[in-house]
């Protein structure tokens, strides 16, 4: 079996065993997105006039992303990323405390641009579409993969109290930490595809859809 078709079976699986995970951070990122966006109007709209001033001070184009080259853009995302895989080792914190991060520093972006044009909040919503649906799936992945990261940990460690010894209780738990990672590889490559859409593609579709 080469190691392409191995590591597809072991995605597969993994996926299947933690859908209902999944399904339930992509829920989570969504609200919590959705209602960022709502609080955030309200807030946006009694400070419009110091908000427009700044806004418009910046170069045109926008952002940063405008001008990000493809490797910036997954170096930033995958130290991201990192950060919160590798941080979950702490009771799981940094894949919670991550996802509620960008889901509301996602949606508190769009009343900003709906402030200083007409149709910035849609433009927005049309721009993050090409590689959002990479990206913010690679967001929750990471989160999941950091679930499960530290509930291997956990796992162990209960087991070896249990005085099972460190081998037993890393074979009884072993499925848990290769799902971990293999998740978050997963998460790799779909950042890997997100950059140079955002990079290259998602700002001239939005102009294409939209308008300038």
């Amino acid at each position: 079996m080469s190691i392409l078709t191995k590591f597809k079976d072991l995605a597969v699986e993994s996926i299947r065993d933690n859908w209902k995970l999944i399904v339930v951070f992509y829920v989570i990122f969504i609200i919590v997105f959705a209602a960022t966006w709502i609080v955030s109007a309200d807030v946006v709209s009694s400070n419009i006039e110091n908000l427009t001033g700044a806004m418009n001070a910046t170069p045109s184009g926008g952002t940063a992303v405008d001008s990000a080259d493809a490797l910036s853009i997954f170096v930033h995302n995958e130290m991201g990323g990192l950060m919160t895989y590798l941080g979950s080792v702490f009771f799981a914190i940094a894949a919670i405390v991550m996802l509620l991060y960008n889901a509301a520093n996602l949606g508190a972006t769009g009343p900003l641009l709906s402030a200083v044009s007409s149709n910035g909040g849609l433009r927005y919503l049309v721009y993050l579409i090409p590689h959002g649906i990479f990206e913010i799936t690679a967001t929750v992945l990471e989160s999941v993969a950091g679930i499960l990261l530290f509930m291997f940990i956990f796992r162990f460690l209960r087991a070896m109290m249990a005085r099972k010894g460190a081998f037993m209780a890393f074979e009884e738990n072993k499925k848990v930490l290769i799902q971990s990672l293999v998740i978050f590889v997963i998460s790799i490559i779909l950042l890997l595809i997100a950059a140079p859409i955002e990079a290259y593609f998602s700002v001239p579709f939005s102009e294409l859809i939209v308008g300038v």
